[in-house]
């Protein structure tokens, strides 16, 4: 049985790289709040190449027709600036939280604008998940919707999983 050479690379290129991004982000401490303009930039430049990976696994799983890339890019693209909307907006939201909190006297109506503020922006993510899937079902076969399906659930699960293993390394090594 013949293996195919360029099959074996391409699944296997991705691997240091996900490496080197996941021990940068498993031994960086948990940001918060109040994170430093480089902490930020860091963070930033560790959540796009994880992005960048994200979708070259992606179309890798689909395998698309150049017709469907034509189609379901921008679609994919359209859905990763919301999921980047949503986690800044949550961010920021949380930070708003955090801050009333740790005041004397919290602000309830600051905190109830804040969760307020998280339901909506919670409520307007799912819509866009809905729009994502509900595009992506007009131009994908059933059986790269259901890759489509599989790979969403399994790329963070995957990604979790590998950040948790990478900071109990790390922890034994302090």
């Amino acid at each position: 049985m013949m293996v195919n050479t360029k099959k074996m690379l391409m699944a296997a290129w991705p691997a240091p790289f996900l490496a080197l991004i996941l021990t940068a982000w498993a031994q960086a401490q948990p940001p918060s709040f109040h994170d430093s303009d480089r902490g930020m930039q860091d963070r930033d430049k560790i959540r796009e190449n994880i992005e960048t990976l994200r979708m070259w696994k992606l179309l890798e799983a689909l395998d698309l027709t150049s017709e469907q890339s034509t189609q379901f890019l921008p679609v994919l693209k359209e859905f990763q600036e919301a999921k980047q909307r949503f986690g800044e907006g949550r961010e920021r939201l949380f930070g708003e939280l955090e801050s009333t909190l740790d005041s004397e006297n919290p602000d309830h109506r600051k905190l109830q604008e804040s969760l307020a503020g998280l339901d909506s922006a919670r409520t307007a993510f799912h819509q866009d998940i809905e729009h994502f899937f509900a595009e992506s079902r007009k131009m994908l076969s059933p059986e790269q919707l259901a890759r489509l399906y599989l790979f969403e659930e399994r790329f963070e699960k995957k990604l979790r999983e590998s950040i948790q293993e990478m900071r109990g390394r790390g922890a034994g090594r302090r």
